[in-house]
């Protein structure tokens, strides 16, 4: 709660503060000298109880009441005063004070006073939250009075309407019994959403969460909030079901509440959490074991395992002929799954957003390339994870992800294998037996992808090129483009 205390002399500041510290663990005791400033700061956050002189230079403590009170209607105050003047406690009465007390202020009397107050500022808060939650309800239901019509013409522009389900339909446990409250859970949105973000319970299992939706907002930043509500709920909560629709300006709250019911009564499934699918086909479904294969693989820094798993994974994609978008989404939803259940760095999940998937996806022209990009990417994720030296397998993808990181420098088996004290030679079946390519060959298969790379960008210098991916001579760079290719790569350039 915000109580704020506006005194003009410093001393009687001192010892409001002194007297009031004891609030200052469960409330946010804030202090001005004069009402102008009080205000200026009530605008960008209302008080809940403010304490405040009644004489004081510029504006009165009367006249400060009176502006305060234009910002926060429920607002209580105490005023203070060193003279017992009848017409000044009338009109700070009539103003809405609560209490009038004479200074110099004595201890018990200003905390009965307040614990009074705070009291009723708690009850009142709860009278309109469930004002306001009934009202949401009936809107939700469309059984909206004159008076809650006005409220949903209030509620005008985007919003973000998200719906949890709780278990199941009609099952034993709801809302009240779980451990995340309704207190707990509101005090988290706030600290993640715009500060008018709704959250109510339609009934036992279904809870719903209202975000405003600003013009900057993408498609993906808003699934992004939805996925983040709905993992947040999910540590506290085994089963939950999690839907969401964008309500348009025109739209009714009604028609989007009835599209997340149908949404739900297709997605819930017993006994296991799920998260709303976005422009995937039903034959995705299965796609989705190999992911969990894949999960399992990166975390036991299995990397030839991974390998097969993620061309079976892509073989399916391939076969279900989605297009790109349906790609982009799927991906998207890959990468967060297995980020959050590796316990993986979640900071730049941005980089793994749907709009910037469907950018990168745009530029591929196979899946071989998008299977060699997700290698790259999933080796390092082995290699965030802890390295367990005592499992020599565990260095493979630190050596993949050291390669594709520096292929352009000299790199030599050798190192590796005196840094991780095993033999050049088993170091080197190791890798045969993970990647299915000896050393030289992975490294050479780098090196020719990313001269093609630089030739389709536009590079045309031959000798550049041959540098910028690790080779000193131009010539032999070269020939091993004509192997490895078919052609020089002077005549690739002219295709």
């Amino acid at each position: 709660m915000r109580i704020v205390l506006i005194e003009d002399e410093p001393l009687a500041m001192e010892e409001l503060m002194y007297i009031l510290k004891p609030y200052s663990e469960q409330h946010t005791l804030v202090c001005y000298e004069n009402g102008e400033d009080a205000l200026e700061g009530a605008l960008k956050a209302a008080p809940d109880i403010i304490i405040s002189d009644i004489r004081m230079p510029g504006l009165s403590g009367l006249e400060t009441l009176q502006r305060l009170s234009l910002i926060n209607p429920q607002l209580q105050a105490i005023m203070l005063s060193g003279y017992n003047d009848f017409e000044y406690a009338r009109t700070a009465i009539k103003l809405g004070a609560k209490e009038y007390i004479l200074k110099p202020v004595v201890d018990k009397e200003l905390y009965e006073v307040l614990d009074r107050l705070i009291a009723s500022v708690i009850t009142e808060e709860h009278k309109i939250q469930m004002a306001m939650d009934w009202s949401l309800t009936r809107m939700m239901h469309g059984l909206n009075n004159n008076q809650e019509a006005k409220r949903e013409e209030n509620l005008s522009g985007n919003w973000l309407i998200c719906v949890v389900l709780l278990r199941n339909w009609n099952s034993e446990h709801t809302w009240t019994l779980s451990s995340l409250s309704m207190k707990l859970f509101q005090e988290w949105l706030q600290t993640q959403f715009l500060h008018n973000t709704k959250c109510f319970d339609m009934d036992g299992h279904i809870r719903i969460i209202m975000i405003p939706v600003l013009k900057t907002d993408k498609e993906s930043n808003l699934r992004q909030k939805v996925n983040l509500i709905h993992d947040f709920v999910h540590k506290h909560e085994k089963v939950v079901h999690t839907v969401y629709h964008l309500k348009k300006d025109q739209e009714v709250f009604e028609a989007s509440y009835r599209i997340c019911l149908r949404l739900l009564e297709d997605q819930a499934r017993l006994d296991m959490s799920t998260f709303m699918p976005i422009l995937q086909p039903q034959n995705l479904i299965s796609v989705w074991d190999s992911v969990r294969l894949i999960e399992l693989h990166v975390r036991e820094s299995e990397y030839a395992k991974l390998n097969m798993e993620l061309r079976r994974m892509l073989d399916s994609l391939h076969r279900a002929a989605i297009n790109l978008k349906q790609i982009s989404v799927f991906l998207s939803d890959f990468f967060y799954a297995l980020k959050y259940n590796l316990n993986l760095n979640k900071n730049d999940m941005e980089s793994f957003s749907m709009d910037s998937m469907y950018e990168f996806i745009k530029t591929c022209d196979t899946y071989s390339k998008l299977q060699e990009w997700l290698l790259g990417k999933l080796g390092g994720m082995m290699v965030g994870n802890t390295l367990d030296k005592s499992n020599p397998k565990q260095i493979i993808p630190v050596l993949l992800d050291y390669v594709q990181q520096n292929y352009s420098e000299t790199i030599h088996l050798q190192d590796f294998a005196v840094k991780y004290h095993l033999s050049t030679g088993y170091l080197s079946k190791l890798f045969k037996a993970e990647t299915g390519s000896n050393f030289s060959e992975y490294i050479m298969e780098i090196r020719m992808n990313k001269a093609q790379e630089l030739i389709n960008g536009g590079y045309k210098k031959i000798a550049e090129i041959s540098k910028m991916v690790g080779y000193e001579d131009a010539k032999f760079f070269s020939q091993t483009f004509k192997r490895w290719s078919g052609v020089t790569p002077q005549d690739y350039k002219k295709k």
